[in-house]
């Protein structure tokens, strides 16, 4: 019996000390190990998304801001096949799609977003399904909004969901969240984006909330940067509705004396609030597939041949290398004009003109002659000082360079020596293969008003945090060499082309405005409408650059238009 007592002592010691070992080992070697799986199960962390930066004009017009919005997110850890194929019938999405977009992060115990802005009443059906949608949980988070919708689709631009691409190039971003794609909420992401914050809470073993985790200090989001534009929405609001009736324009105001652009239009447009959630396929196709391309900002991206808007540079560079002066008369206009074999044409017949005159009635015939004379390697050279032909280095991306036809792209045309000067004829009225932006013919005419400099264009005034000034972009100032004689005899020009020529329907009582029509030929549509003025035409402040396609003449349809923009920029300024 004894015997029998004392291995049974043994076997409970062994027990004993196995217990023990056991414990140390859960406890001691893998007890940190255990204590965070614990803590996984027990403690829940919330990322809180920070409010992004708002935007606005120039006197403090709110052009974007955040909301607060229902989103639905996903725990990948807690949630199962079943809750999903719920989740999706309630969604109205497909069970699927959404297991692909969880299928990366799958091993993600945090909450992923999976649709935001979710209306309420959704929200209500998730609800009632609670207890049968694990790892299922609502929240209400920051969205951005744009209140003006389309008016402002080209300059701030848009938000879309992080690229793999975009999310390699900056780890400090999640997937799924949402990142700027154009405008300025692009180029200026880091300013706009804020700090996210954190905080933990507790839950029970069915995945509840029981309530904040004490033990762990929350910490607050910080919100983005607030960035305000050099826009003024009175022109913008005020640009965009009148080109309401155009299919596609597009419509820049630039200050002369700081390079600010005081408005951006491009039409079509779009509203950006539709990528701030899923957008479904019938809604992306009929954006991407519409002809006219809403995405495409006119204004900066798109190149045109700019018509007779191009002929004040012509008579520069031929006043500047004495090929004629400002009272020289050419062969008259008799609507024609023949070189070689072929004929060219004017709009109509001005007779004998000088310099001056042919550039007040736009009279092709005159130009041409001068085409003749010019060289394309000047021609060429002349353009590039006032940086056509490159980048402005606006702040907002997408720009187009716009194209000046050297020898080389003659070359790849026409074929190695093929083409001749007949080319010059074209040049000179700015057809052919000159192509240049609504922004870069604003900022040559900016020179020109400001006798041969003008400022790098931008749309960022300032940038602010916490009501204190953080950034401001310094004027960058382009200085360009210029005949003064030239240049006073060309701005006389532009002066009599609103007074007395083409560009009368931009004329206004209160002040004079100078500028230039153009109708670019845009075979076998339509012509091209452009005007670009500058005001008042004695002490010039403001630059407008118009261009409406497919409209006609130029002096017809975009004339007027920076007629009332410069009434209203006027009318603005006199209340300052």
């Amino acid at each position: 019996m004894k015997l029998k007592f004392k291995r049974l002592n043994q076997v409970t010691l062994a027990l004993f000390v196995l217990l023990a070992v056991r414990l140390f080992y859960l406890q001691v070697l893998r007890g940190v190990r255990y204590a965070r799986l614990s803590d996984r199960n027990r403690i829940r962390r919330f990322v809180l998304p920070a409010p992004r930066g708002r935007i606005f004009d120039r006197n403090g017009v709110l052009l974007a801001d955040t909301r607060p919005s229902w989103t639905v997110a996903v725990i990948p850890t807690e949630t199962n096949d079943s809750a999903i194929e719920l989740l999706g019938r309630i969604l109205s999405q497909p069970a699927e799609q959404l297991r692909r977009r969880l299928e990366p992060i799958a091993a993600l115990p945090a909450p992923v977003n999976i649709l935001r802005d979710v209306p309420l009443k959704t929200i209500v059906r998730i609800e009632e399904n609670n207890s049968r949608l694990p790892g299922v949980i609502v929240r209400v988070d920051p969205v951005r909004n744009y209140p003006f919708k389309g008016l402002y689709a080209h300059t701030i631009g848009y938000l879309g969901e992080i690229s793999e691409e975009e999310l390699a190039r900056d780890t400090s971003y999640r997937r799924l969240d949402y990142i700027g794609k154009t405008g300025i909420e692009a180029s200026y992401e880091n300013f706009l984006r804020g700090k996210d914050g954190q905080q933990f809470v507790e839950v029970d073993v069915r995945g509840r909330e029981i309530g904040p985790l004490l033990e762990k200090r929350a910490e607050p989001a910080t919100p983005g940067k607030d960035i305000y534009l050099t826009i003024d929405h009175r022109l913008q609001n005020l640009a965009y509705e009148l080109t309401e009736d155009y299919e596609r324009a597009a419509v820049i105001g630039i200050s002369i004396r700081t390079g600010e652009v005081l408005c951006l239009v491009s039409r079509p447009a779009f509203d950006p609030n539709i990528f701030l959630s899923p957008l479904n396929a019938a809604r992306w196709d009929s954006l991407v597939s519409n002809p006219s391309k809403p995405f495409y900002n006119r204004a900066i991206s798109s190149a045109y041949p700019p018509g007779s808007t191009f002929k004040p540079l012509i008579a520069l560079l031929a006043l500047e290398q004495r090929l004629v002066t400002p009272q020289t008369t050419l062969l008259p206009c008799t609507g024609r004009f023949r070189f070689g074999n072929r004929e060219f044409k004017c709009w109509t017949a001005h007779g004998r003109l000088n310099l001056l005159e042919a550039i007040e009635q736009s009279c092709n015939t005159y130009f041409y002659q001068l085409g003749i004379r010019l060289k394309l390697d000047t021609l060429i050279s002349f353009c590039r000082r006032f940086g056509l032909g490159e980048v402005t280095g606006i702040d907002i991306p997408g720009e187009n360079p716009g194209t000046l036809p050297a020898r080389e792209l003659l070359d790849r045309r026409y074929g190695r020596g093929k083409w001749t000067q007949g080319v010059m004829l074209n040049f000179a009225i700015g057809q052919g293969e000159i192509l240049l932006t609504p922004l870069q013919l604003a900022l040559t005419y900016c020179c020109i008003a400001n006798n041969g400099s003008y400022y790098q264009p931008h749309l960022i005034a300032r940038v602010d945090s916490a009501g204190r000034t953080v950034f401001v972009p310094q004027k960058k100032k382009v200085e360009v060499k210029l005949d003064h004689q030239a240049l006073s005899a060309v701005k006389n020009g532009l002066n009599r082309v609103v007074e007395y020529g083409t560009g009368r329907a931009a004329q206004q009582e209160e002040f004079a405005i100078a500028g230039k029509t153009g109708t670019a030929q845009n075979p076998p549509k339509p012509d091209h409408a452009w005007f670009v003025g500058y005001a008042p035409a004695e002490n010039p402040e403001v630059v407008f650059a118009v261009i409406v396609e497919n409209a006609g003449h130029g002096g017809a349809i975009a004339a007027p238009i920076v007629g009332e923009l410069v009434r209203t920029y006027w009318q603005n300024s006199r209340l300052r």
